[in-house]
């Protein structure tokens, strides 16, 4: 199923902080460990582009793996705007990696993180903490605010009136931002 996600993702220094801030505007939902693999296809490495805009991935999440497609758009100046997500659930995401590497897909970066889950009202809020990386926040539109860029507009005013401390950077996504590192691209 297709679904267009419009958020924001920012570097956060003090997760407990912004943590105590999020209980005070929402509610936490859960917390989950997940393991994200990503693929490409020899002939086309989504990775070869300083900003991919795409991305097949294998998401092990305590029961509930899913394999998803994204594509991501971006604005002129380079900033992400949207993402349509492809997303199933797999009962065995091993079968589909072993499936994947079969037919000559490259397991490119795996991203391991811990993310908390909080419902504030229009928005879901995450914090993730990724391993090698560091820790994040992104504010994610649970529904259409009249377009992309009101709904984008809505995500960026929510998260500045949460009064926290973060920092913007251009949006290159946790595996890009993770393979970028390991392999000093």
């Amino acid at each position: 199923m297709k679904n267009v996600e419009v958020e924001i993702q920012v570097i956060i220094k003090n997760p407990e902080k912004i943590e105590k801030r999020l209980n005070e505007v929402g509610k936490f939902v859960k917390s989950r460990k997940q393991i994200d693999k990503y693929f490409v296809p020899p002939q086309r490495d989504f990775f070869a582009k300083n900003m991919p805009d795409e991305y097949l991935r294998v998401r092990y999440e305590e029961g509930r793996n899913h394999l998803n497609y994204s594509f991501l758009h971006f604005s002129e100046d380079g900033w992400l705007r949207s993402t349509d997500e492809y997303e199933t659930f797999v009962d065995k995401p091993e079968i589909a990696e072993e499936i994947f590497k079969k037919i000559g897909l490259i397991l490119k970066v795996t991203v391991k993180k811990t993310r908390k889950y909080f419902d504030c009202g229009d928005f879901e809020v995450t914090l993730d903490e990724i391993e090698d990386l560091g820790d994040f926040m992104e504010v994610e539109a649970k529904k259409d605010f009249g377009g992309v860029d009101k709904t984008r507009k809505a995500c960026s005013d929510f998260l500045n009136n949460l009064n926290v401390e973060y920092e913007i950077q251009k949006e290159m996504g946790y595996p890009r931002m993770l393979y970028k590192k390991l392999n000093r691209a």
